[in-house]
């Protein structure tokens, strides 16, 4: 494979560079106990951040380092604000101002708290958004399998396999809670993202098939979208079609555009960033086939790699991609997933 000039590193300087996400074990109805990062007092940097690996211990307390300083002092102090705060619990949250008390943040469910202590990031290449999350369950395979928990665990995954690759991730959902669409999408455009990736598995299964039925929607008017579309697709099929699995899949499966009446995106995580942006469809959970694969540490790993090597052949080489639908798919999604009523927000501290 030919690989243009790679990009410049950003170093990841000190043991602030890499953050431990918290992990958020899911009730059957809504979010349980949360291991909580060490809280660090706010402090304004330029350096990338990287946020994938789960915490080494649930026993570490949020307000360890509050007794070291006085975070209403510092913060007052700061230099620039950063667009993005990781909170103490693990929440990655848009910065929409600052205050004498903090950070002002906006909310997964949009609205505003201020924030005294939490890890600023300033930038990041990537952002993976794991599909659905909360009471937003997504769909439920034959086995009670959730699409937002597979597509959380595939996303930590496809992240670790990232850094080690020395590229800098941030993850929308770091646990299982609701966070809406355009929330997703201010997180990506506000670090300046080079990609955004959508994480989803795809229902109701449709028709047998003897490969992989992945799908990966993209971004209408968009060269560079459909160009990661294009990697992630090649490197999906070609890892995932290795396992013998009876396969379900549309009749007109790949890269492809997906509009709305209107002729905009119908799905508002490709609609809403400004960020190159796609929604992958990795495989079907209804199908109870693909159900007990998608269950295993290799389906799992392998799907992850393949993510990370789609990104980083976009990232990193000028390969078009292939898998391409012409025609567009008209279709009016639904609406009842991905807004804010109802939302109720995640514990940030």
């Amino acid at each position: 494979m030919r690989f243009a000039q790679q990009r410049p590193r950003t170093p990841l300087v000190g043991s602030w560079a890499l953050l431990a996400v918290a992990t958020m074990l899911a009730t059957a109805c809504g979010v349980g106990e949360r291991p909580t990062l060490g809280a660090q007092l706010l402090t304004s940097t330029t350096q990338a951040v990287t946020v994938i690996e789960e915490p080494a211990s649930a026993e570490v307390a949020s307000s360890e380092a509050q007794d070291t300083a006085d975070p209403l002092r510092e913060v007052g102090e700061l230099g620039d604000t950063p667009p993005v705060l990781m909170s103490p619990a693990g929440i990655v949250l848009a910065v929409v101002g600052i205050d004498d008390g903090g950070y002002v943040v906006q909310t997964p469910c949009g609205e505003q708290a201020v924030m005294a202590w939490g890890q600023p990031i300033s930038h990041a290449e990537v952002v993976l958004d794991p599909g659905h999350g909360g009471d937003e369950r997504g769909a439920i395979g034959p086995d009670g399998e959730t699409e937002a928990e597979l597509n959380l665990d595939i996303a930590r995954r496809a992240a670790t396999k990232l850094q080690n690759s020395g590229v800098t991730v941030v993850l929308t959902r770091t646990g299982d809670y609701r966070i809406p669409i355009r929330a997703r999408a201010a997180i990506a455009d506000r670090l300046g993202a080079s990609a955004f990736v959508s994480i989803h598995h795809n229902s109701p299964s449709v028709s047998p098939s003897d490969t992989p039925g992945t799908e990966v929607y993209v971004q209408v008017g968009s060269d560079t979208s459909r160009r990661l579309g294009g990697l992630v697709y090649e490197e999906v099929i070609s890892h995932i079609s290795v396992f013998d699995v009876e396969w379900t899949s549309a009749a007109e499966t790949g890269v492809l555009t997906v509009l709305n009446p209107s002729g905009e995106n119908a799905y508002g995580i490709n609609r809403h960033p400004e960020t190159p942006a796609i929604l992958a469809e990795l495989a079907y959970i209804s199908n109870p086939a693909e159900a007990t694969l998608l269950a295993t540490d290799e389906y799992r790993d392998s799907a992850a790699n393949a993510l990370s090597r789609g990104i980083v052949r976009f990232l990193e080489s000028d390969d078009p991609g292939s898998g391409f639908v012409e025609q567009p798919r008209l279709f009016t999604p639904s609406g009842a997933t991905g807004g804010v009523a109802g939302c109720v927000d995640p514990i940030l501290e």
